[in-house]
């Protein structure tokens, strides 16, 4: 059922002034130029060119009023996420919450810790609002391009080194296992590709998960909601990032190396069959920008799991997923 949020996505964070910004219901950000002037009470804080920018916890008079919602604002996934930028170097992403949903900058630690080169965002906080059912999180700028933009520009050769470049990453998470369909800390997985379509009843902006599940659960919960088998599922589950579309791969502004990868909401713990097979099938892989083959990115990305020992099952996949209740 399409329903938007209260207050919906696209007005989380307001600016009120050329140097403040009001987050939901709980933090104001501030630029001050002086790094002397730091607030008593800051949070946290981050340089950005010549000033320096502090969160803090908001009091009741500051949210009373309005604020430009629009200006800073670069992106709104439907009505359940958005992107603010905070000066320059900083970014706020709001995403619609639910309780059992994992939050992505545990995850970004999660790979810090356990991949260490796999290129990933630096954090500098994040926080549920749970009187707006949303979270905040802020990261620093990555730098380069995104793999979307620099696609025009990129040699057939660059463009399959890319994708073999991001195959060995995905091999480096993959090589964290779980026993279960679970996220880095134990939470439900959210993958609406995997699970049945929602009841009609459920709001377009509440996130849905799956899980955890074992091998066992998770095969006889596939078989249930589908009239055709599913790809089988192994013993051990794979870490994967599961959302590498070309919007989510910052490269160099040459195209030479992949300098980040972001938007890291949907890793989690997956079965193995589906490392290469979703780049294969889902639409958030489509390239967007001017080409004729919009599919290709995907395409890369699958052969060059291929290549890395992970096979494609999209012909098993599509058939179960057509069938899904």
């Amino acid at each position: 059922m399409f329903c938007e949020m209260e207050p919906p996505i696209e007005v989380s964070v307001a600016r009120t002034s050329s140097c403040r910004w009001i987050l939901g219901s709980l933090m104001v950000c501030e630029k001050v130029d002086d790094p002397e002037s730091k607030p008593a009470d800051a949070i946290a804080g981050w340089q950005d060119g010549d000033g320096t920018f502090y969160l803090r916890k908001s009091s009741a008079n500051e949210l009373s009023g309005g604020g430009d919602v629009e200006s800073d604002r670069i992106h709104v996934g439907g009505t359940s996420s958005a992107v603010w930028c905070l000066g320059k170097d900083a970014f706020c992403k709001v995403h619609a919450w639910c309780e059992g949903l994992e939050l992505e900058a545990n995850t970004i630690r999660f790979v810090g810790e356990k991949a260490s080169g796999v290129p990933i965002p630096e954090l500098v906080h994040t926080w549920i609002d749970h009187d707006l059912n949303r979270t905040f999180l802020i990261t620093k700028r990555v730098g380069g391009q995104t793999l979307e933009r620099a696609w025009p520009q990129l040699s057939p050769l660059r463009r399959t080194q890319i994708a073999d470049d991001i195959a060995r990453f995905c091999v480096t998470l993959a090589a964290s296992t779980s026993s279960r369909f679970e996220t880095v800390t134990g939470c439900g997985v959210h993958e609406p590709r995997l699970m049945e379509s929602a009841p009609q009843p459920h709001p377009t902006w509440k996130p849905r998960t799956l899980g955890p599940l074992s091998q066992d659960a998770m095969r006889a919960y596939m078989a249930k909601i589908s009239t055709e088998p599913a790809p089988d599922i192994d013993p051990q589950f794979h870490f994967y990032h599961a959302d590498l579309g070309p919007t989510n791969i910052m490269v160099s502004e040459d195209g030479g190396r992949v300098t980040g990868i972001i938007d890291w909401e949907s890793a989690a713990y997956y079965p193995r069959f589906w490392v290469a097979t979703k780049p294969v099938t889902a639409g958030a892989f489509y390239l967007e920008c001017e080409t004729d083959e919009p599919k290709l990115w995907g395409q890369l990305l699958g052969q060059a799991l291929e290549t890395h020992g992970y096979k494609r099952l999209d012909a098993a996949f599509h058939r179960w997923n057509n069938s899904v209740a």
